[in-house]
């Protein structure tokens, strides 16, 4: 970690004289860290004089309303369903009240914070300053401490908990940097260790499926056909993060893998968010790009002729606090970002990139002006116990404001179980019963994020029941269940910091009642209040992918949620050329009609030293609700507004 990374520099004070904060003001408990931070030990007492890049999210109107307002468009017996929101129409909705932005800027003001040191987002809903230590500690009624990696040796400032004026705290989300310690990039839901070289050729055909599952084994599963159209109002987007797109490998998948065949010259649409960069030697050498090229080719091979977008997001260098979702997010949301670099300090990455010396990039955060897709697809995945809570909150309700717009929002749900194995920082991780927090030693459940967010759709993984397309699907098991290194299971579970929405309400119920796994309050959120996950499921295992001119065998939920998102891309090319519109949030559709779902019955989720989750009759935390099945759901889709 670079010292340029801690966002702390040893200053004089302002030359301006601090106003006292009147002495009178109550604080009130905010925010505090839940566990003790196994990767850092706490040192020393930061410097009063350091200068921290301090923001303040502001609370946004009418969130209270959020269930309902996307209901209102999405329930499919809703009578304003389809009558998604303008952009401008959500931004308004949601904007904070002018009574928020004042009280907070009058409270800071008359804590000695001058008017002209405050600045605001172009949304008006954060407000930054820079402050010393002593001013922060002051505000915020806390104590700023040095803590120190214990395995890179780097520092980070961080505090234990803080408060907030009683007057005050209704109006404020959180502020930054306070508890932060773990900055946490998203993590690919595929571990290398299940990426196999096909030498032998002639996997192909239905016969091979238990092989090398290709474009005609997904076609007899899940009954859909080649799309029809070009339609350039319904391109489906791809995210990557730190995994690049070695464009060369498409025409090899085109040319063997497609049917019909693709032209050997298609390539996505590239769309660089804050620095991304296209494949390159380098990248492929190091192996960076199967998660990319398993993405676009088995996206591909579904939907065209419709076509692609890749949102390359992140300059790959500003790895000390690499990028959450939430610089993808501003880059599509003028009203959500902040321009002056008002995200999370240590858990989004900061532009001008402070790591100018190598090469980072130097442009400012982008805000706003990325396209929008009808359909994204995001097969990456963090930790909710290492994550705070308003912090997962604020992001999750972007999300929510996508499906407002007529935006269908996939995530791929895990590959560990009820665990979180592979995610950065925390290998075979679960979590304490005691606070909820990340613990390499724990035995409670860890559910992810954000698919633990009620907004989107999460999508677990299955596999050949019988090695045979005619004998159905199973929950996703490693084949190699003896090596605890690789264990892969279909991520799903109950959230510790979401509610359950209205539409799962009744599947989760049935589950619970009817299939109750029988674990105790300390291994999971077993209140009958929680968001469950995964929604729904699809292939997982042994998909057929080419990386540096060689064929793959690839398997990870980041294939399922591609598979599902391409699906769902073909669906709204039916409802296009019927004159509607696109789906946009799936769930209410999905839970209104299971019977458009292939139900998985068999297979588990293991982790935490238990066998996890069962699969069950109806929806389950493994599989969901199951696979599609094109057919039925393209008549309920057609039959809707």
């Amino acid at each position: 970690m670079r010292a340029s990374s801690i966002l702390v520099a040893v200053a004089t004070l302002f030359s301006a004289a601090a106003v006292a904060a009147p002495s009178n003001i109550k604080h009130l408990l905010h925010e505090k860290r839940d566990g003790n931070p196994h990767h850092w030990g706490k040192r020393s007492r930061a410097p009063s004089t350091g200068i921290l890049p301090i923001r303040i999210g502001l609370r946004q109107r009418n969130l209270e309303n959020a269930e309902e307002y996307i209901k209102d468009v999405s329930d499919p017996s809703s009578a304003n369903f389809g009558k998604h929101w303008s952009a401008e129409k959500v931004a308004n909705t949601f904007a904070p009240a002018r009574e928020t932005r004042d009280g907070v800027t009058d409270w800071l003001i008359s804590s000695g914070i001058n008017r002209d040191r405050i600045t605001y987002s172009t949304g008006q809903n954060w407000i930054h300053f820079d402050g010393t230590v002593e001013e922060a500690e002051r505000l915020l009624n806390t104590e700023y401490w040095y803590y120190q990696h214990k395995h890179n040796g780097g520092y980070r400032i961080a505090c234990d908990s803080y408060s907030l004026p009683e007057h005050v705290k209704e109006h404020i989300d959180f502020a930054m940097p306070t508890i932060q310690l773990d900055g946490l990039k998203p993590i690919a839901n595929l571990d290398p260790a299940r990426v196999e070289r096909i030498t032998s050729g002639g996997l192909t055909g239905l016969s091979n499926c238990s092989g090398l599952i290709t474009i005609e084994c997904l076609r007899a599963l899940y009954k859909f056909p080649a799309g029809n159209s070009s339609n350039p109002t319904n391109k489906m987007g791809i995210g990557e993060w730190a995994d690049y797109l070695y464009e060369p490998d498409l025409p090899i998948f085109f040319n063997n893998y497609t049917t019909p065949k693709i032209p050997n010259n298609t390539v996505p649409d590239f769309i660089s968010i804050d620095g991304g960069l296209r494949a390159n030697l380098t990248t492929v050498a190091q192996g960076s790009g199967v998660e990319s090229a398993l993405d676009f080719q088995v996206s591909y091979s579904i939907i065209w002729p419709q076509q692609l977008r890749l949102y390359q997001v992140g300059d790959g260098i500003n790895v000390d606090s690499v990028g959450t979702f939430n610089i993808f997010l501003d880059a599509l949301d003028e009203s959500f970002c902040t321009y002056a670099g008002g995200d999370a300090p240590y858990l989004d990455p900061q532009y001008p990139d402070p790591n100018d010396n190598e090469m980072g990039y130097q442009g400012q955060l982008q805000c706003g002006g990325s396209p929008t897709s009808n359909v994204f697809s995001f097969s990456y995945g963090q930790i909710e116990g290492a994550l705070p809570r308003f912090y997962q909150q604020r992001q999750c309700h972007e999300w929510m404001k996508l499906g407002l717009q007529g935006v269908s929002v996939l995530f791929a749900s895990g590959d560990s179980g009820v665990a979180n194995r592979y995610n950065a920082g925390y290998p075979n991780s679960c979590l304490n019963d005691e606070n909820l927090y990340v613990d390499n030693n724990g035995t409670r459940f860890s559910p992810s994020f954000p698919v633990n967010c009620p907004y989107v759709t999460a999508v677990g993984a299955t596999f050949l029941k019988n090695s045979s397309i005619a004998g159905g699907e199973v929950a996703v098991a490693d084949p190699d269940p003896s090596n605890q290194f690789l264990d892969f299971y279909s991520g799903g579970g109950f959230s510790n910091v979401f509610e359950l929405p209205s539409y799962q309400a009744d599947a989760v119920n049935n589950y619970l009642k009817n299939y109750n796994p029988g674990y105790g309050p300390n291994v999971y959120n077993q209140s009958g209040n929680a968001r469950g996950f995964p929604d729904v499921a699809a292939i997982g295992l042994k998909v057929v992918t080419v990386f540096n001119g060689k064929t793959l065998a690839v398997g990870g939920t980041s294939a399922s949620c591609p598979i599902v998102a391409s699906i769902v891309t073909l669906l709204n090319e039916r409802r296009l050329a019927a004159g509607k519109g696109p789906i946009g949030f799936l769930n209410p559709v999905f839970y209104a009609h299971p019977e458009a779902f292939n139900d998985v019955t068999e297979g588990s989720n293991p982790g935490c030293y238990t066998n996890g989750f069962q699969a069950a009759p109806g929806w389950d935390p493994v599989t969901g609700l199951g696979s599609p099945n094109f057919e039925k759901l393209l008549d309920i889709f057609l039959s809707l507004p």
